[in-house]
């Protein structure tokens, strides 16, 4: 159960990095330590992601960055297989 909670916490966490790591994006600040804090905890997911979709999706669709959008989902899809073992389990 303990488990559980801390894996939730932590997907909770990188959303919340994620979704201020793509608005950010938009605003374009200024760098500074917290900027960079959010780029080293969410860029090591997004770079193998956008490789793959770089790869897979044709060259129209490469002109938005789909890689949070895929995060998310796997963000998403991870949590709902952890409340469905629990379910089981618990």
């Amino acid at each position: 159960m303990l488990l559980y909670k801390i894996i939730r916490t932590v997907l909770w966490l990188f959303d919340v990095c994620l979704l201020l790591y793509v608005l950010l994006s938009w605003l374009k600040p200024a760098s500074n330590k917290w900027t960079e804090l959010l780029k080293r905890v969410v860029e090591p997911v997004l770079t193998p992601i956008r490789r793959v979709l770089v790869a897979k999706l044709p060259a129209r669709w490469q002109i938005f960055d789909w890689s949070p959008v895929v995060a998310w989902l796997l963000v998403e899809l991870i949590n709902m297989l952890l409340n469905n073992l629990m379910s089981i389990f618990w």
